[in-house]
């Protein structure tokens, strides 16, 4: 078989080598735990909704994410120009990143990161690539990232940082996730097999955390019959492994796969708007 190679051809000078701005946040309070919990790293990716929109201000641009212990790094890129000041590692002192605690959602005037820690919520809100250059035909060789000016983010204040109220007692994975009408929601598993989910209100509105803890769960039959008993192990727990939100009108349905191999569902109320 012939080897084949490929070289990237574009008509502008791309950065070789990432610089990332670290930015530090300690939120007062908030101390090491005890014991070290170790969570695996983790990574993922989201793309605009109009990145297939030829010359579009978010043509061929996508944000990729990666968590390792109590840092996050963003990086911004676009396949049709240089993004500037498109990297920036986020460390949450005495905090560790949980699995499935990263979530990036597009708004028509904003791109939302929702941050989920073992002590900590946070949702960063950044300016959306439309909003930052208005002309909606974007044909310029260099161009400003949305994570620009991050560093000028009030990261301590409550609409950005909060702490758990009385810990998170031990999460072992979450999912985060903004609803229709704007509220941003955090829903973290216990060991003991519950899920207690925090609720921050919209951005733009007055309010405070709030926190429901969920303990009534649907299950579905073990679906590992096919699995030798040596792969399974004997564990038995109803810990997550997993968490998965997605919302129906005005509910929302969390689905966890647990230890046990079992796939368990919770129903979560969400608000919604009132409408006159």
């Amino acid at each position: 078989m012939a080897l084949r190679s490929f070289t990237e051809i574009c008509g502008f000078e791309r950065e070789t080598l990432l610089r990332f701005r670290e930015i530090s946040l300690s939120l007062p309070g908030v101390s090491a735990l005890p014991g070290g919990v170790k969570f695996p790293d983790t990574g993922g990716a989201f793309h605009y909704e109009e990145s297939g929109k030829l010359l579009s201000v978010t043509s061929n641009r996508f944000i990729h994410w990666s968590t390792s212990g109590d840092s996050v790094q963003l990086v911004e890129t676009s396949l049709d120009t240089n993004l500037l000041n498109n990297a920036v590692r986020l460390k949450l002192c005495h905090c560790s990143l949980l699995p499935g605690g990263v979530s990036i959602t597009e708004t028509l005037n904003n791109v939302i990161i929702l941050l989920s820690t073992n002590q900590s919520v946070h949702r960063l809100l950044l300016p959306h690539p439309s909003r930052m250059y208005r002309s909606d035909l974007v044909t310029e060789v260099h161009m400003q990232s949305i994570f620009t000016d991050v560093g000028k983010l009030s990261l301590h204040d409550s609409s950005h940082s909060v702490q758990i109220p009385g810990g998170s007692g031990g999460a072992s994975c979450s999912t985060c996730w903004i609803s229709d009408s704007g509220e941003a929601h955090y829903a973290l598993a216990s060991p003991a097999g519950g899920i207690m989910v925090l609720t921050l209100p919209p951005h733009d509105s007055p309010g405070e955390l709030s926190v429901v803890e969920l303990k009534r769960s649907s299950m579905m039959q073990r679906f590992s019959d096919w699995m030798p008993s040596a792969m399974r192990g004997d564990q038995g727990g109803g810990g997550a492994l997993s968490l998965a939100a997605r919302e129906v009108e005005d509910n929302c349905f969390l689905f966890a796969l647990s230890q046990d191999l079992r796939l368990r569902l919770w129903s979560f109320r969400v608000r919604t708007k009132s409408t006159n």
